[in-house]
């Protein structure tokens, strides 16, 4: 595969496509054989692949620049070709439910592909195509009215994302204007939307009932294949997360005014976590993206591969810029079976959350391409989708200290609370629409009116400083999946409680996590809902009890995080080190106050510990140098057999009181070791640990060598070692 950039871009004939199908569909009433007919599928599909690829470079290229006039007209021209074409594949595919070799075809591709076929030709008929078009036009019309809204902001040109960073200022007077700016920005072109989204509603409304649907709702319900599930469903899943999650959110709220000083949070606050500043990826687009490579080399053989792939064909644009159309995305390349990412990266840390959230959904899709023989399979549901994009992100949490370095958990913090928190936002957003699509001849006004009820139900929190525009219920418009992908922002809430499950089984059980969420992957889209939670071993978010469920394991990781300070150990230290030391281990393993009075004597440069801003010991990390990698026994209570200048770091404990656990601490501090080591130019970090803890320090980078021979204990140790 060439470069994106190197990709040739070649409007195809589509008249002469749609011959094609034409063919195809003759071709398929004639079929004599089922391998006859499973033939003629199979070119289709690959015909189908080269045009939706063309028409894909299109997209992109256009949003990347939506001010490039050419583009423009190609997209243009797609969104008037691709209604009429599907219309005739439709037709196709409904020979083929006709078929008397359809049981065959059903074995083969399974049954819910068939479902989805079924399904299609209750979707496509030739009295919406011109309506389909129309759709298309209008939210390419949003795309550009965004995309091109721009404000002056302290000397710069800056458009939504631009506005962004400057809220999550330290400065509250800066946060507060910049706050404004952007409220400004969209009361500005608001009227623009408003004329907009009264043009999609009614044509949304009557697309469906021309379709003999009796409401927009039951419709996109369908096309977005929800066959496991109603609306009455999602209405009860929106009130555990008022009843579970809404009250949480207040509390972490709470915290954060507290936190932050503030006599009452405003809206300008919230995305201000900290007081002295939220954590920023160290390092430019090119070494952010180095560092996602090495980080998906560490996590995986599969996510390297991965990575690599998109790294050798810069399958990104990351960067914003003006008349770059707003938010982020990864779509296919079916042709060269190749994931693209767009972004606008703007400085703070939702560029890294790009790297991560669109990998995962790039990622399932690359390795859905290579076990499923059509791309119509590849891409699940858009709540399945969603889940292996968030789940990514959780999984990504123990290699943020190399984006974030020092800052790294307060980054961990406040994306699992910004994860948790969006919730309630998104079920938000949902009931709006919701709300819309069941009085189609509501009013701007009214909209409003709908929406500042719903925010006072699901942020209570909530508050605008007297801006007029968002207090009046202005801040609907900012959510471009309304008008872009109506009905599919739920999704990511749904998603969003099985990506809980997975970080919760990936710090219990990280192999186990990584396996069933790369089953998960490597399924795609040839199966429902419900039976790919039930591959990845997920619990439904709709079952009653769920959402509360998972909101409990996740309370303990909501803590704020001690502050603490790594340095060398004292002397004074030691007797609360043995006392942290008792907690963490049976007393036939357990380190006393003598034998770590021996180790303070004799290798005090290999001992260090975490100490809270109260003066605690949180936890600590100690060993010894010796001249072999072999980590005998007796090096534990023989003193004389430490040599200081020896070319290997021992290990003898990594402890960390239960207290203050999950926080970060123990992994701080034996990275705070590896670095002492390789600053006295040790050749490796050598240690034994239980089979529970080799994820976690191979997770650091340490190889696993062997089934040590040591009978520390009474129990079974693993050798490990960190090699410089």
């Amino acid at each position: 595969m060439k470069k994106f950039s190197e990709i040739e871009y070649v409007r195809p004939d589509m008249e002469a496509e749609q011959e094609k199908v034409r063919a195809y569909t003759k071709a398929l009433k004639e079929a004599k054989s089922y391998e006859e007919l499973r033939g003629l599928f199979m070119e289709e599909k690959t015909r189908e692949d080269a045009w939706a690829t063309m028409a894909e470079v299109a997209q992109v290229r256009y949003t990347v620049d939506t001010r490039d006039s050419f583009y423009e007209g190609e997209v243009q021209f797609w969104n008037e070709t691709i209604p009429a074409i599907h219309l005739l594949i439709q037709k196709a595919e409904k020979v083929i439910l006709e078929s008397p070799f359809i049981k065959e075809f059903a074995e083969e591709f399974g049954e819910f592909f068939v479902k989805n076929m079924e399904v299609g030709q209750k979707l496509a008929d030739d009295c919406i195509v011109e309506d389909l078009i129309e759709e298309a036009n209008l939210t390419q019309q949003y795309s550009k009215i965004t995309a091109n809204a721009s404000t002056e902001f302290k000397g710069e040109t800056c458009n939504f994302y631009g506005l962004l960073k400057a809220m999550q200022s330290t400065d509250r007077q800066m946060r507060k204007e910049a706050m404004t700016a952007w409220g400004d920005l969209y009361e500005e072109i608001s009227g623009e939307l408003d004329a907009l989204y009264d043009k999609m509603v009614p044509l949304r409304d009557k697309i469906a009932k021309k379709l003999g649907f009796s409401s927009y709702i039951e419709f996109i319900y369908l096309s977005y294949g929800r066959y496991d599930y109603t609306a009455e469903d999602v209405a009860r899943f929106r009130a555990q997360v008022k009843e579970k999650i809404v009250p949480l959110c207040l509390e972490l709220r709470k915290e954060q005014e507290k936190r932050l000083g503030v006599d009452r949070l405003h809206y300008y606050d919230e995305e201000l976590i900290f007081p002295e500043g939220n954590a920023v990826p160290e390092g430019t687009t090119e070494e952010l993206v180095a560092k996602a490579q090495k980080m998906y080399h560490e996590l995986s053989k599969e996510t390297g591969e991965f990575f690599d792939f998109m790294v050798e064909h810069e399958l990104f644009d990351l960067e914003t810029k003006p008349g770059k159309q707003t938010g982020g995305y990864c779509t296919f390349l079916n042709t060269f079976k190749a994931p693209f990412i767009f972004s606008n990266f703007n400085g703070t840390s939702a560029d890294v959350d790009v790297l991560t959230h669109e990998a995962g959904h790039a990622f399932e899709a690359y390795t859905a391409a290579k076990q499923i023989p059509f791309m119509d399979m590849v891409f699940p549901t858009s709540e399945v989708a969603e889940i292996h994009s968030m789940t990514m992100e959780h999984f990504a949490y123990p290699w943020m200290n190399a984006f974030f370095g020092e800052k790294a958990d307060d980054y961990r913090y406040a994306h699992l609370m910004s994860a948790l928190e969006v919730i309630p936002y998104m079920v938000c957003v949902d009931e709006f629409q919701h709300k819309v699509f069941e009085n189609i001849g509501m009013t701007a006004k009214e909209r409003r009116a709908i929406w500042h009820q719903l925010e006072l139900t699901y942020m209570p929190w909530r508050n605008y400083d007297g801006h007029k525009f968002l207090e009046e219920g202005g801040f609907w418009m900012q959510k471009q999946h309304i008008f872009v992908n109506p009905f599919y922002y739920i999704d990511y809430a749904l998603a969003q409680i099985c990506a809980f499950q997975f970080f919760e089984r990936s710090k219990k059980e990280p192999e186990k996590a990584w396996g069933d969420y790369y089953r998960l992957c490597q399924a795609g889209g040839s199966k429902g809902y419900f039976a790919l939670l039930e591959l990845a071993g997920l619990k439904n978010p709709f079952v009653d009890g769920t959402v509360e469920k998972v909101v409990a394991g996740l309370k303990p990781y909501l803590k704020r995080k001690v502050k603490y300070t790594i340095r060398p150990v004292k002397e004074e230290d030691l007797k609360k080190v043995a006392e942290v030391e008792a907690l963490c281990f049976p007393a036939a393993e357990a380190a006393g106050y003598e034998d770590f009075m021996e180790r303070y004597k004799t290798c005090k440069n290999s001992f260090f510990v975490a100490e809270t801003e109260d003066g605690e010991i949180a936890g600590f990390c100690n060993g010894c140098c010796a001249d072999t990698d072999y980590l005998a026994d007796a090096l534990y209570h023989d003193a004389t057999l430490h040599n200081p200048d020896g070319d290997y770091q021992m290990i003898f404990g990594l402890d960390v009181n239960p207290k203050f656990q999950k926080q970060g601490i123990g992994e701080a501090l034996m990275r705070h070791m590896v670095k002492s080591a390789g600053e006295r130019d040790k050749k490796a970090v050598v240690l034994t640990c239980k089979d529970h803890m080799i994820p976690f320090y191979k997770r650091i980078g340490y190889e696993y060598i062997e089934l040590s021979d040591s009978t520390h204990g009474g129990a079974k140790w693993h050798k490990m070692m960190y090699r410089f």
